[in-house]
């Protein structure tokens, strides 16, 4: 009888061995469950996978990423003490964690008849070996990652720099979005140009293997001739074209992200997550109608820094 209502009942708890994991890489552990005082019937057990996003107003939003089947069907006894492995394969296209970004595993012990076991692990998802590469390209310019750089709304998540040497005076801001790809990495490069007391962005696409990544003269290299290249020709990107340009919007539109433009969250949450974190900023306005006041909402989250120093690969 207290077993029904939760006393002297089995327990769950996930076990993951690191507290921290890079995109792409494989998050391991073992799910433990705990028999209590007396024979009980698990019907499932189900393991999610959570991001969630803070506003400045303190809200917090939340998205199931993944969930998973553990286990269905089976007795844990009296005092009974199980372990099953747990793996999950990290996405790629996934924000990485912030101030205005966390996420976490909710494990849900099915019990029958009785009152499920629930257990909440948090995870921090860091940047992978190439994205640190490539921010130290920018840094053997000269460039600077200033402090809003990283801020993630629901949409695409964008990395800010100033320049202190290399095309200061001629450029105010160099942003990226960036797309993690087994091959290297993929970038949609803007340059911010003073131009009559408003700003001018130009924009390319690049993208570099994860050999040129691996060599810091390289890519600093190509940096640097990629944005020399937009300098000396800059009416050639102000209207950047890839080959998935929407004709109709005039908003450019990164190759190899399933239609959706830039960021970590591009494909995979892009289309899911956007509408719930828009729904609280824009009253009585469809998706497909924000258009730029996507940029907007942006300003509403909490910033982050990710390249202080503060992570290791």
């Amino acid at each position: 009888m207290f077993a029904k209502i939760g006393v002297g009942a089995a327990k769950v708890d996930l076990r993951l061995n690191e507290t921290a994991y890079t995109l792409g890489h494989v998050i391991e552990g073992a799910i433990v469950i705990q028999g209590g005082n007396v024979q009980q019937h698990i019907n499932l057990i189900d393991v999610e996978f959570w991001l969630e996003v803070q506003l400045k107003s303190g809200q917090m939003h939340t998205h199931r990423v993944e969930s998973l089947r553990a286990a269905s069907s089976f007795t844990i006894n009296e005092g009974e003490k199980k372990e099953i492995p747990f793996t999950y394969h990290l996405p790629l296209d996934l924000p990485i964690s912030a101030s205005n970004v966390s996420y976490f595993f909710k494990t849900h012990l099915d019990i029958e008849g009785g009152v499920d076991s629930t257990d909440r692990d948090p995870v921090r998802i860091k940047a992978p070996k190439s994205l640190y590469q490539l921010v130290e390209g920018f840094e053997a310019l000269g460039f600077r990652e200033k402090h809003h750089s990283g801020k993630f709304n629901g949409y695409k998540q964008e990395f800010s720099f100033f320049p202190t040497d290399f095309l200061k005076g001629y450029v105010n801001e160099v942003e990226f979005e960036v797309a993690i790809e087994r091959e290297g990495i993929r970038v949609l490069l803007e340059l911010d140009l003073p131009s009559f007391g408003r700003e001018r962005e130009i924009k390319n696409e690049l993208f570099f293997t994860n050999d040129e990544l691996s060599q810091p003269s390289t890519i600093a290299r190509l940096l640097e001739e990629a944005m020399e290249e937009m300098m000396e020709n800059p009416r050639d990107y102000e209207y950047y074209k890839s080959p998935h340009y929407d004709q109709h919007s005039h908003h450019p539109r990164m190759s190899g992200l399933g239609g959706a433009m830039g960021g970590f969250a591009a494909g995979m949450l892009g289309g899911l997550l956007i509408e719930n974190l828009m729904d609280d900023m824009f009253e009585d306005s469809a998706l497909g109608e924000i258009g730029e006041d996507i940029e907007e909402a942006g300003e509403d989250l909490l910033d982050g820094d990710f390249f202080d120093g503060g992570d290791d690969w």
